[in-house]
Parts: C-alpha cells; sequence; structure tokens
C-alpha cells in the first residue's frame, strides 16, 4: 500500500516501478510479506495529524500476473484520485484483490468520501469498489 502524496506527474515512473517490483517478487512496500509461493500478506497505516488508517489484507494469488494486475489497479486509482486532489491532506488506504478496490481512510466530509469513491469505480479494469472511507 502506498499513500497519496505525489502529484500526477509522477504516474507512469509509478507504474512503472510498481509492475517491475511486484513481477520480480521483490519487497515493494513497507508492510508488505512475501509468504509461500503465489500469496502474499499485507498490511498498511498511514497518519496524517489526528486521524489515521490502518488496513490489514490477506490476498491469495495463482499467478505474479494476478498480484501485478492488482498492484497497477492501485496504482491507477491513487493516480486518479492525487490528479483529482480529493484526498489531498487526508489518510487513505487503496487495496485491491482481484481487481475489487477496498478504500480505507478519514476524508473532510461525506462528498469527498462519496466522490473518492467514484473515482475509483472509473478507474479501468476494476470491478468493484468497497468504499469504507469515513469523514469528520
Amino acid at each position: 500500500m502506498y499513500s497519496i502524496t505525489s502529484a500526477g506527474k509522477f504516474r507512469r515512473p509509478v507504474l512503472v516501478a510498481a509492475i517491475i517490483g511486484v513481477l520480480a517478487g521483490t519487497q515493494m512496500l513497507a508492510g508488505q510479506v512475501q509468504a509461500a509461493e503465489g500469496n502474499s500478506v499485507e498490511s498498511s497505516s498511514i497518519t496524517t495529524s489526528n486521524d489515521s488508517a490502518n488496513l490489514d489484507a490477506h490476498h491469495h494469488y495463482q499467478s505474479s500476473a494476478d498480484r501485478a494486475n492488482d498492484a497497477l489497479l492501485i496504482v491507477e486509482v491513487k493516480s486518479a484520485l492525487a490528479d483529482d486532489g480529493v484526498a489531498e491532506g487526508s489518510p487513505i488506504v487503496v487495496d485491491c484483490d482481484h481487481g475489487k478496490i477496498l478504500l480505507s481512510g478519514v476524508m473532510k466530509s461525506a462528498e469527498d468520501a462519496r466522490h473518492a469513491g467514484n473515482i475509483a469505480a472509473r478507474a479501468p479494469g476494476v470491478i468493484a469498489v468497497k468504499n469504507q472511507l469515513t469523514w469528520h
């Protein structure tokens, strides 16, 4: 998992790095642990000011191509959210399991949380979105 902190201009290099890292089977992100062949266990935590987002996810992949596809979708959604600016300054975790996006974290308003879910749903290749974003 990675937080939305970069501008959209870094989208292509991040995509390439994510795909290469996943295909190489390396540990790409803090908190990601490679388990037995075809499996991975991931966790992520983000804190911004007084807000935080945590996610513990367990994925079972049959191939590195499945894992790479999910990593690509995560990058696509993160990039789309960064390009829109809706998540700026908000701790958001984006996860993907076989094309299904999970959004968790804290947004500034209910409208921003809905908007972020809509952005994720429009990303190419996304099958479904589970929006667990909260707001205050």
